[in-house]
C-alpha cells in the first residue's frame, strides 16, 4: 500500500504568537510625536505669515480706490502686504496718514520716494504713481501697514475693507483644522485603529 507525502506546496508556514516580531511601538510613538511637534511648527508659522496687520500680525490687504496709483494699480485692485522693521524709496506701502497731519487717519497706498533719517527714526515721504507732486504728509515705520508683496486685479470689488481681516483669519483657521484633524487616529500603542470584521 502506497502512501503520498502531503502537498506542502499549498500550504502558508504557520507563524505562533510567540515567532511574531514585535511591533516597533517606541518608534511609531516617537514618529507620533514628531508629527505632532511638526504640526504644531506649522500652526505657529501659520498665524505669524497669515494674523491681520490690522490686528498687530504681519500681512496687510488693501483694496486699492482712485487713481493716484494709475497704472500700477486701479479703483478695485487688491495689494497684499507685509509689514516690515524698515522700508525703502521705490517700495509701495499701504499707510495711515499720522495725526495732526493733512488727510489725518486716511488709509493711503502710495510709493516711497525719500526715506530720511532722524533721531527719532526715518521719515519717510510718498508719492502716488499718477500724481504730479509728493504727499503733503510724512509717515514714519509705525504708520506704515506693510510693503507691497503681491497684487490681485480687480479681486477687491467682491469684498469689503471690514471682509479682509475675516479672510485671513478664517485662512489660517482653515490651516489649523487641516494640520489637526487630517492625521489617522491611533490607538495607545502607536498603531492606527482598524475595524475588525465580523466572522
Amino acid at each position: 500500500m502506497s502512501t503520498q507525502a502531503p502537498d506542502r506546496a499549498g500550504l502558508g508556514a504557520c507563524v505562533t504568537p510567540a515567532d511574531a516580531p514585535e511591533r516597533p511601538t517606541a518608534e511609531r510613538t516617537t514618529a507620533r510625536r514628531v508629527r505632532s511637534v511638526l504640526g504644531w511648527v506649522l500652526v505657529a508659522a501659520a498665524a505669524i505669515l497669515l494674523w491681520p496687520a490690522q490686528w498687530g500680525g504681519l500681512t496687510g490687504l488693501t483694496i486699492v480706490s482712485g487713481h493716484s496709483m494709475e497704472p500700477t494699480y486701479v479703483t478695485g485692485d487688491l495689494v497684499v502686504t507685509w509689514r516690515q522693521s524698515d522700508y525703502a524709496p521705490g517700495d509701495v506701502v499701504s499707510s495711515t496718514v499720522p495725526e495732526g497731519q493733512p488727510g489725518a487717519g486716511g488709509h493711503v497706498i502710495h510709493r516711497i520716494i525719500t526715506a530720511e533719517p532722524t533721531s527719532a527714526g526715518t521719515i519717510y515721504t510718498t508719492l502716488g504713481d499718477n500724481n504730479p507732486a509728493a504727499d503733503q504728509w510724512a509717515i514714519a515705520a509705525d504708520d506704515i501697514t506693510g510693503a507691497a508683496i503681491l497684487h490681485v486685479p480687480g479681486l477687491g470689488r467682491f469684498l469689503g475693507p471690514a471682509v479682509l481681516p475675516i479672510i485671513l483669519a478664517a485662512a489660517l483657521g482653515g490651516i489649523v483644522t487641516v494640520l489637526l484633524w487630517s492625521r489617522p487616529s491611533e490607538d495607545d500603542d502607536g498603531e492606527p485603529t482598524e475595524e475588525v470584521p465580523a466572522p
